[in-house]
């Protein structure tokens, strides 16, 4: 489960962003991950709530932003959304190139 390593090194991000800002406590978190990005939002939502026990973040809600994947096609220059699985273009057959969905960042922290 590689949700739980992905959990603490969001841990240690938001442990220093709040030590550096002065912070009490954090009460929000909000992340965005790809649909490309292989990540289990509930998986990661069950390892963050058991790694904030007790730390500055201990009862800090934790909001997942889920974006869909994208893909470009080289031949036909359109963009649409693709499945994890997607290998050609849908409208003519051709390469596609990843353009999103494959993000996974800390896009806030709310402190007090």
């Amino acid at each position: 489960m590689h949700e739980l390593s992905i959990a603490e090194s969001m841990m240690e991000l938001i442990v220093e962003s709040a030590a550096t800002n002065g912070a009490e406590r954090v009460t929000k978190v909000s992340i965005v991950i790809g649909g490309l990005a292989d990540i289990v939002a509930d998986s990661l939502k069950f390892c963050f709530d058991e790694i904030k026990r007790g730390s500055i973040a201990d009862g800090a809600e934790l909001i997942i932003e889920e974006v869909s994947a994208k893909a470009f096609c080289h031949d036909c220059q359109k963009e649409f959304e693709v499945g994890r699985f997607d290998f050609q273009c849908p409208d003519c057959g051709g390469v596609i190139i990843p353009a999103g969905g494959q993000e996974l960042y800390i896009k806030e922290v709310e402190i007090e």
